[in-house]
């Protein structure tokens, strides 16, 4: 992704020389829509690309030593629908292409589907539907033989992190036959489904059985032939919530040894798991984030990959060896290493006397020191999802604020995916609720540590980060004197009006009741209704063309602060989405934050 060039996604090749070359021309831009976060928006087979262009969500197919890329799929289906297509599989004869495969109306909601194009023939057509009848489907494969296809499947309330389920069916003549369920089902969530190079099925799976003891409760690697079986016992994850698609925590060795992302106490680990012996080894290295984890016909091992004090970057692992080199950094900066502030992974107690965790970064800029004895103020963050998580690996973002003196602690409250299926399902019914006491309590914690300055603390975050920046100024005034809200959500019964198929029932089970018999309760977990609380002004961020947190729920705080004579700003920027992807805009953001944190904490 390239914020030089308005957030342009392109393909790049790297040859066996390290020469680096785009694939993708000017004017095309290679992402999905589908679930509007996409991801797998293209898939390479020999010298052949296929990708997914942003502008008019078509496949398109392009040779690797070509300047010309040709639509495969046409502007519109016959049925007046847009078409949009995700996790873009060849098939091993090269002859299909399998993908996920949503058709968007303008009218009614969107519809998806498993389908397939024919390669052959290089004509524009529509593709052939081989699954339907669910609300939604993702991850589909074929095995190494091309005779079995498997895939996820899931309905309306659920996310796919709380129920789904891993089908398997003969693929033959542009169709399944013998379909059948291999697990899932309620309260189990699958994820990454891969079959091996011996046509073994291979998934992770957790369950919510209430026992954060039990090794059921995390996600877990199984495999499958005419019966399931379990691969690892860990009180770890070995997979993460399918927010975007052609996500890869694991990959096979030429032995079908496993190479995998283990993630255990908020940091990961790369380990190799055998599944015979059914035994598992750390892969040591000073990396603490790993991800997009591929290999070869020759164990090389490719994945991107970040640690405490260095940006990510794609490496290559001799898994033999253990040789780890870099094949591409997401950025040339370099920063002296006595300029990074390290973060402190912490456990701390929370008011219904349970825990939650965080990362704690103390101010740090080789340039400047403190006056003795002062402390820092603090900018308290809290991640998006809300069923996601953050970890410690190095974030140019936190580093910005920490070199201009402030302490951050990065939040991973309840609800956060990283510390099993009991820890994520506390949020059910209780979102807006304990992460909200999991983040004022955060504050308490090194407030009561003497670690920073306790009438100088901002908080800022995103999508539900943001909803959680108005929740926490609007139930504890007192505790925050500043806030920076990015598409952020102010009333609850505006998103569910607004937003994506997605994340449509989303709320549902995160407040514990929908719409219209709980409007009591989405109205009084709403911070537009609580703005009366306030003592705090605020910074609201959005772009125009949000369609997951629409621009009307901004818009509606930034009135109603206006109304009330509340202290803000609101600043709109045309064209961006979900997460702003421009350069300008970007640097914009975070400087007009900055200014604003400045007048506020320290002008006053």
């Amino acid at each position: 992704m390239r914020p030089i060039e308005e957030g342009r996604y392109v393909i790049v090749q790297r040859d066996e020389t390290g020469k680096l070359r785009d694939i993708t021309q000017p004017g095309f831009n290679v992402r999905t829509r589908v679930h509007e976060y996409g991801g797998g928006a293209y898939a390479a087979f020999n010298n052949i690309i296929y990708f997914v262009n942003f502008k008019d969500q078509r496949i398109y197919r392009q040779l690797e030593d070509s300047s010309k890329a040709h639509p495969i799929t046409p502007l519109k289906n016959g049925d007046g629908s847009l078409g949009k297509y995700a996790s873009l599989t060849v098939s091993p004869d090269g002859k299909k292409l399998l993908f996920v495969y949503e058709k968007e109306y303008d009218t009614k909601e969107n519809a998806n589907f498993l389908a397939v194009l024919n390669l052959n023939s290089g004509e524009i057509s529509e593709p052939s539907i081989i699954a339907k009848g669910y609300d939604f489907y993702a991850d589909p494969i074929f095995s190494p033989t091309g005779e079995k296809v498997a895939w996820l499947q899931w309905d309306h309330p659920y996310m796919p992190w709380d129920s789904t389920e891993l089908m398997v069916g003969t693929f033959e003549k542009n169709a399944l036959h013998d379909v059948k369920r291999v697990a899932g089902g309620r309260d189990s969530a699958i994820c990454f489904p891969r079959f091996d190079r011996k046509n073994k099925l291979y998934f992770v799976m957790d369950k919510a059985v209430g026992d954060p003891s039990s090794s059921e409760n995390w996600w877990n690697l199984y495999c499958y032939t005419d019966k399931i079986e379990r691969i690892t016992s860990e009180q770890a994850e070995f997979g993460e919530p399918h927010w975007v698609f052609g996500q890869s925590n694991y990959d096979f060795l030429s032995d079908n040894r496993i190479i995998a992302k283990m993630a255990k106490d908020g940091a990961d680990y790369l380990v190799v798991v055998d599944p015979k012996k059914k035994s598992l080894s750390l892969v040591e290295n000073d990396l603490s984030n790993y991800s997009n984890i591929r290999t070869d016909d020759e164990d090389s091992v490719f994945f991107i990959g970040a640690s405490n004090n260095k940006a990510a970057a794609i490496y290559s692992l001799d898994i033999d060896s253990k040789n780890l080199d870099v094949l591409k950094r997401s950025s040339s900066i370099e920063m002296k290493r006595g300029d990074i502030s390290m973060p402190e992974f912490i456990t701390y107690s929370t008011k219904d006397e349970k825990q939650s965790h965080g990362f704690l970064y103390m101010p740090k800029n080789s340039r400047y020191a403190a006056p003795e004895d002062d402390i820092p103020p603090l900018l308290v963050l809290a991640h998006g999802g809300p069923t996601a998580s953050t970890r410690g690996s190095f974030s140019f973002i936190i580093q910005f604020w920490t070199s201009a003196g402030f302490a951050v602690i990065d939040v991973d409250y309840r609800g956060s995916t990283g510390y099993g299926r009991e820890y994520r399902d506390a949020l059910l019914s209780l979102w807006g609720v304990i992460d909200a006491e999991d983040v004022a309590d955060a504050v308490r914690y090194v407030i009561k540590e003497g670690k920073v300055d306790g009438s100088m603390v901002a908080v800022r975050g995103g999508s539900a980060g943001g909803y959680m920046v108005q929740r926490v100024m609007t139930r504890y005034p007192d505790l925050f004197k500043v806030g920076a809200s990015y598409f952020g959500i102010g009333n609850l019964i505006t998103l569910v009006e607004h937003t994506h198929k997605f994340e449509s029932h989303y709320i549902d089970n995160l407040i514990g009741t929908k719409l219209p018999e709980g409007e009591k309760e989405y109205k009084d977990r709403s911070p537009i209704n609580h703005l009366d609380r306030l003592k705090a002004p605020m910074i609201i961020f959005q772009g125009s063309n949000d369609k997951i947190v629409t621009p009307d729920c901004s818009r509606e705080v930034a009135r109603a602060l206006k109304e009330r004579g509340i202290e803000y700003e609101y600043v709109e920027y045309e064209g961006e989405s979900h997460g702003f992807r421009t350069k300008n805009n970007n640097v914009d953001s975070l400087n007009r934050e900055f200014t604003f944190y400045r007048k506020i904490l320290i002008i006053r």
